[in-house]
């Protein structure tokens, strides 16, 4: 039994027993642990050739992907990381191309060098797993005995050792090697330790290596509880096109809300947490007419009566955030609960990643129910250090303004017409940032405006709230699909108007509105393509088969015509090789040769049409044999002896009455 081959079986059993303790799930790491025990028996090796291992890893690779796709993760994953379930298919994927190689008869007695840098690899993806109480331990331990025993992998894997003649070792020798051994295990115990402790830290390296614009993981800034003045910017500076909502409607979205804030302090505002929870309803209200998916509830939040509703089917890339119109009253949502706060802010922590949910309001606003004096007075709030410079641009501003109405107007054109946009400003060092921007007047974005117009409204009696989210007006000329990306995360104010009820205020100048601006056709397509497999995915896990099929319709198509012209083109190659060679080796013959072969590719066209084919390793006389026609099974058998005649002018002649023969034939309808 070789030695390291035995290491290898320790080394895969150290990984399945992490996969399996950490994931809490067993029949994979115990199928792999089997299979890796049967490699020991040598009639189940295989000499793989190289076109066998890449045919191989490529359908386990699909394999998995697939897997990957429709199969459900009930385990943990920190989605603020890499942590993905791609993580959990991909460790799957590595172990397996790593039982692969204990079958392959080319590495007997040694195993590849590679294999425990796959159980690196397998290591890396395992750990992307939450780990719970204890389990951080046992993955360090088991971490240790791994980086252990590949030491000891690759000390018994020289595959070519000289001989050399016995010596006499020194104590010194043993005393090195035992110190060598010490190191390891030190190194062992410092990888097991900083793989867990700074895991978010590769997380973060490992992501700008491989996406250096995002500069990290992607930023939420600007949605949870606290927005700072100039947080929302950072979703311009990272990835500015990443998608983050892909919104299915017949109408253009606009402004779906995602974070309302009430309170104004120290350049930051505050909102609140959302601790009431929306009514579960069996059915929707009448005049729903929806085809949402199987699973999921329906959530009510106040009245919901119409005979006409506007639906938007919101793919997410942010998890617990219902964005949605102002005034949205009826939701459905594969989650146990929604909540929503003060403001009619929807969020969910249990809503299901990954899941599409629906948003319906009535085309036509029901009038709104009146505000409670109480909660308005929280919309008039103020910072206690204002400037009065700022309260009395406040007055001028407004002067003879009546109606909030009229207030809500003249703050609008006034940011517009004497206010430019950019992204970013620079406030001077002991400077409040608002108060220099409403009197400086230098250039801003979005959430330097809005904020302005919040404080100036509120300073006129006009309860308001700072609000962001996403504003949609981007189409998918492809799948129709409306799009908002990180460049469309946005900040306006919403204020109450005793006749309207909440008005959307937008004081930005139009340059700093999102606009309807899309990428190039290839692009578009692209991102189209991609998110035809989300759609895909989730139909599947519904088993929603015709779903699953009507979506998959392009993508399938484009696999099936690269499998047909990757099998087309293979063909196409091996066949024109072959031919190439065959007449190259034929040019390489005498005269009389080339001349005998082109007679009989003639003589087996033409049996060829009456269904008369020679088979593989048959000889010219056995076909002559089955051949009926008494001629044509002559002229096979001339053939045949003048193909080793010495050359004269007897076989000249023999040739010429071959091809006189084969004329005849060819001019007959049948064989006689």
């Amino acid at each position: 039994m070789n030695a390291q081959r035995t290491i290898a079986f320790i080394l895969i059993s150290l990984e399945s027993a992490a996969f399996g303790v950490l994931s809490e799930t067993f029949f994979f790491s115990f199928s792999i642990v089997l299979l890796s025990a049967l490699s020991y028996v040598p009639i189940l090796r295989h000499p793989f050739s190289s076109r066998q291992v890449f045919w191989t890893t490529s359908i386990l690779a699909i394999i998995f992907m697939v897997k990957y796709m429709i199969s459900q993760h009930e385990f943990g994953l920190d989605q603020l990381a890499i942590r993905t379930p791609l993580a959990y298919a991909a460790a799957q994927f590595v172990m397996a191309v790593q039982l692969r190689q204990l079958f392959d008869k080319h590495f007997v007695p040694f195993l590849p060098n590679s294999f425990p840098l796959f159980g690196i690899v397998a290591f890396i993806l395992i750990g992307d797993v939450i780990v719970y109480g204890s389990g951080h331990l046992v993955y360090q331990v088991l971490v240790f005995s791994f980086v252990l025993f590949s030491g000891v992998f690759y000390q018994l894997g020289h595959s070519v050792r000289n001989q050399k003649k016995k010596e006499k070792h020194s104590w010194g020798i043993y005393f090195v090697r035992a110190n060598f051994f010490v190191v390891i295990w030190l190194l062992a115990w410092l990888t097991a330790t900083g793989l867990y402790r700074y895991e978010r830290e590769l997380d973060q390296l490992y992501y700008r290596i491989i996406e250096p614009r995002t500069s990290g993981i992607a930023s939420r800034a600007g949605f949870s509880t606290i927005s700072k003045l100039g947080s929302l910017t950072k979703q311009f500076d990272t990835s500015a096109n990443q998608i983050k909502l892909r919104v299915k409607s017949t109408d253009e979205p606009g402004y779906l809300r995602g974070r309302a804030f009430v309170q104004f302090l120290n350049s930051e505002w505050h909102s609140e947490i959302g601790n009431h929870n929306a009514a579960i309803v069996a059915l929707p209200p009448a005049g729903v007419e929806t085809d949402v998916l199987q699973d999921g509830d329906w959530f009510q939040i106040g009245e919901a009566k119409s005979s006409d509703w506007i639906e938007f089917e919101i793919w997410s890339e942010t998890s617990g955030h219902i964005f949605a119109p102002l005034n949205t009253p009826l939701i459905h949502a594969v989650a146990d609960s929604v909540q929503y706060d003060s403001q009619d802010i929807l969020t969910s922590r249990s809503l299901k990643f990954g899941y599409p949910y629906a948003i319906f309001f009535p085309r036509k606003l029901i009038p709104r129910r009146p505000e409670p004096e109480l909660a308005l007075q929280r919309l008039l709030q103020l910072p206690d250090d204002i400037s009065p410079e700022v309260k009395q641009l406040a007055k001028r501003i407004f002067d003879n303004c009546k109606t909030t109405a009229e207030k809500i107007n003249r703050v609008q054109e006034y940011f517009q017409d004497n206010y430019q946009y950019e992204l970013g400003i620079t406030v001077p060092a002991g400077e409040d940032p608002l108060t220099y921007f409403l009197l400086e007047k230098p250039n801003a974005h979005c959430e330097y405006f809005a904020s302005g117009t919040a404080l100036l409204l509120r300073l006129t009696e006009v309860p308001c709230r700072y609000v962001t989210g996403y504003v949609v007006r981007e189409r998918n000329d492809y799948d129709q699909y409306w799009i908002a990306r990180n460049r469309h995360a946005h900040a306006w104010v919403e204020a109450w108007d005793e006749q309207q009820g909440w008005v959307t205020v937008e004081s930005t100048p139009p340059a700093g509105q999102p606009d309807k601006r899309a990428p190039g056709s290839f692009r578009q397509y692209w991102e189209s393509f991609i998110s035809q497999f989300s759609r895909i995915k989730t139909a599947l896990q519904q088993g929603q088969w015709i779903l699953a099929l009507s979506e998959a319709q392009l993508p399938l198509a484009l696999i099936v015509c690269g499998v047909l012209l990757w099998f087309g083109l293979s063909w196409g190659i091996r066949h024109y090789r072959k031919r190439f060679q065959e007449r190259a080796t034929l040019r390489q013959r005498p005269a009389y040769v080339q001349e005998l072969h082109t007679l009989l590719a003639q003589m087996d066209r033409l049996l060829g049409k009456q269904n008369l084919v020679r088979k593989p390793g048959e000889t010219l006389m056995q076909f002559s044999r089955r051949i009926e026609s008494q001629s044509m099974s002559e002229w096979y058998q001339i053939y045949a002896g003048s193909r080793f005649m010495p050359e004269s002018v007897a076989r000249q002649e023999l040739i010429l009455e071959l091809k006189q023969q084969l004329q005849e034939f060819a001019k007959r309808k049948s064989p006689q």
